[in-house]
């Protein structure tokens, strides 16, 4: 399909309508920012939204399909056209997968640190808790057995423990209940803080809480954690090297670095028919775009090697890494992700000592 063409009709339509893009996104019930992107040619509207668009702008499907205004001539061979079209952007779409979410419209881009810290924080300060739910120990999320069962974190009576990516505070507040005695944590939105930092005095737990990207000198202390720990937050990092390069700095010699993320090659493929087929390749380690609800988030494809010669090049020495399937969950999800997550790891976990 052409973006670029529908985008131009939309907007063309729009102003026929003499609506302003603010006004066309309150009927809709969504944000200007999403029928800018569209009138871009930066992505399509959900399935959800068409039937809507073509009420509003008096047109139908075809027609928005088309980009164009049809005569009773086009009509239906446009109509077989735009079937053909849009069956091939849905499988595309089944195979762009973050976490156990297909995402909406991909496309690759030229990292920028600053675009993707703002577009980043914005998704999370907004609806990222609640579209991606929230993960939090015990649990490593991905059909990862959990750390009840794991045990990678050890004793933590006493300890000093930083948090990366401390979300909700579920997960400071399960190490607070193993014993750990100071608690940090960091997050790049000044929301999830908020959230953090909330939930956290509820319960009667301190916490010192800072507000910076991962990859950054953020003022926390050197040679003071026993351990540092990231439940699904490692991955958002624009500089992984630096931010691995911060974290053994953070440790004390001995202390422990464990972090879990989605597997590389959980984004490679998609069940189909029982059968795992490859959409993308393992070796792409590009940075993507791609819509989420009405946002977007900015990532980068990792190999499990740059990951661990990230570590190993930082002066970690690597104790474990886990990338199995807790078959159990798995079989009682009763849904395709848990399938594939019989077939393939779907998140792997790492832990390496300074």
């Amino acid at each position: 399909m052409d973006l670029i063409k529908i985008g131009s009709f939309i907007a063309e339509m729009r102003r026929q309508h003499k609506l302003t893009q603010r006004e066309f996104a309150d009927i809709l019930g969504i944000s200007d920012k999403t029928v800018s992107k569209w009138e871009c040619g930066k992505g399509m509207p959900e399935l959800s939204l068409m039937l809507p668009i073509c009420e509003v702008l008096e047109i139908n499907l075809n027609e928005l399909f088309s980009g164009e205004k049809l005569t009773d001539a086009d009509y239906r061979k446009k109509a077989e056209e735009n079937m053909i079209s849009l069956i091939r952007e849905t499988e595309k779409m089944k195979k762009n997968i973050v976490g156990g979410d297909v995402l909406g419209q991909v496309c690759n881009i030229d990292m920028n640190v600053e675009e993707v810290h703002k577009t980043n924080t914005e998704f999370w300060s907004t609806i990222g808790s609640e579209l991606l739910g929230t993960t939090s120990l015990p649990s490593w999320g991905g059909y990862l057995p959990s750390e009840d069962k794991l045990n990678l974190l050890g004793d933590l009576t006493g300890k000093r423990v930083l948090e990366i990516g401390c979300g909700n505070g579920g997960s400071l507040k399960y190490v607070s209940e193993l014993g750990a005695t100071d608690l940090w944590g960091i997050d790049i939105s000044a929301n999830q803080i908020e959230r953090t930092r909330s939930f956290l005095e509820a319960q009667g737990i301190k916490a010192k809480l800072v507000c910076s990207p991962m990859e950054e000198n953020c003022g926390v202390p050197d040679d003071y954690f026993d351990l540092v720990y990231s439940v699904y937050g490692i991955g958002w990092t624009t500089d992984l090297d630096s931010t691995v390069k911060h974290v053994y700095s953070y440790l004390k010699k001995g202390g422990v670095f464990v972090f879990g993320w989605s597997h590389p090659i959980h984004k490679c493929v998609s069940l189909e028919n029982g059968k795992l087929i490859f959409g993308n390749s393992y070796f792409n380690e590009e940075w993507y775009r791609a819509d989420m609800g009405d946002k977007e988030i900015m990532l980068c494809n990792r190999m499990l090697s740059t990951y661990i010669n990230a570590l190993a090049d930082k002066g970690f020495v690597i104790e474990e890494l886990v990338e199995e399937t807790d078959k159990e969950i798995a079989i009682a999800s009763k849904n395709d992700f848990g399938r594939k997550a019989l077939m393939v790891p779907t998140a792997f976990i790492i832990k390496a000592r300074k």
